[in-house]
């Protein structure tokens, strides 16, 4: 049954049986529901699609750009003539774009360079390189103030490194996790429509060929995560049409109703599962009720924000080579934190 049979399925109200005519006016209550949450759940589906057409690239060049600032920021801090402080916050800054980009996928090749500058954080005493420069060598007599010091640092810098693994092994279990998941509402239709397609208790040949076929399309529906298939489909096998409506009796309707109110429970939780997405993808406040083309306007609004974003980072991962660029960057930086 397509979806406009679905919209226009209408019973009208048998006025001699009240009881039945207020089943009868429930149901037409409920497929106009259903048509409208179907057609709400397909606008977010091509909401959803659109953003993964627009913004989903540029998000992945962002990411990408980020990484080589992170080898920059590594490279820069190779630099002969910058001070201590300035390769400290060179490392610290690289650490945390580091930290944010493991959030979301694992990357070993970038750990290990977080991890090496935090180990090296933790490896260089405070003072001890303008010791070094007045007095011309290494003192080696026993400080038990830099020795308590250097061990926090160096207990500092194995946290940090034990927390880029669990950054890298928390971002491939989220992966896995998502590949792997499928929406509670798909789970349910299709466990359903398995229970009354199961071919073994059908007795008729002809119904049995027919659930069969059904449930064939029903397995490929669930394999693509397609709820809107998986409710025809539903329909389909309940027989919810115009042929088995004229003459259906009161028990029969009021199983069509709970059939139907189940519908819309699923296609509601299916399209705020969507926005939900939608909403996080986006830095949106939690919430329900955000209207399509308002999403339209704010995935432009967004693949715009990242490309402005992407000049820029381009742009100053050009510059930072030069060392004196360098140090008017960190200038800059130590300017806008204070």
């Amino acid at each position: 049954m397509s979806r406009a049979d679905i919209q226009f399925l209408q019973i009208h109200p048998d006025a001699a049986d009240p009881p039945l005519a207020e089943q009868q006016t429930r149901f037409n209550v409920l497929v106009r529901d259903v048509a409208l949450w179907r057609a709400a759940l397909a606008e977010w589906k091509e909401r959803i699609a659109r953003y993964h057409q627009v913004v989903e690239p540029v998000r992945r060049e962002l990411h990408a750009a980020w990484r080589q600032w992170v080898f920059t920021l590594d490279h820069a801090s190779l630099q002969p003539g910058l001070s201590r402080a300035e390769r400290e916050q060179l490392g610290e800054l690289l650490r945390e774009t580091a930290a944010a980009l493991l959030e979301v996928e694992d990357d070993a090749e970038l750990a290990a360079v977080a991890c090496r500058h935090a180990e090296e954080a933790a490896s260089m005493q405070p003072g001890q390189e303008d010791a070094d420069r007045a007095v011309g060598h290494h003192d080696h007599r026993e400080d038990p103030t830099q020795d308590w010091e250097q061990q926090a640092e160096a207990a500092a810098a194995q946290r940090a490194q034990w927390a880029a693994q669990r950054r890298a092994d928390s971002a491939s279990k989220r992966r896995r996790q998502e590949a792997q998941e499928v929406s509670s509402s798909v789970r349910d239709v299709y466990r359903r429509l398995a229970s009354a397609l199961h071919p073994d208790r059908e007795p008729d040949p002809r119904q049995r060929e027919r659930k069969t076929t059904l449930m064939q399309h029903a397995n490929l529906a669930y394999a693509e995560d397609n709820l809107l298939a998986l409710l025809e489909l539903q329909l389909q096998a309940e027989q919810i049409d115009a042929a088995h409506l004229a003459s259906v009796d009161r028990r029969r309707l009021e199983h069509y109703v709970i059939v139907l109110q189940e519908q819309v429970a699923d296609l509601q939780s299916e399209t705020r599962r969507l926005e939900a997405g939608f909403r996080a993808a986006t830095g949106l406040a939690a919430g329900s009720g955000l209207q399509p083309r308002k999403a339209d306007r704010m995935i432009s609004s967004e693949a715009r924000r990242l490309r402005g974003e992407l000049l820029s980072l381009r742009r100053q991962t050009k510059s930072l080579p030069d060392a004196e660029a360098i140090r008017a960057w960190l200038r800059e930086q130590r300017r806008m934190a204070g």
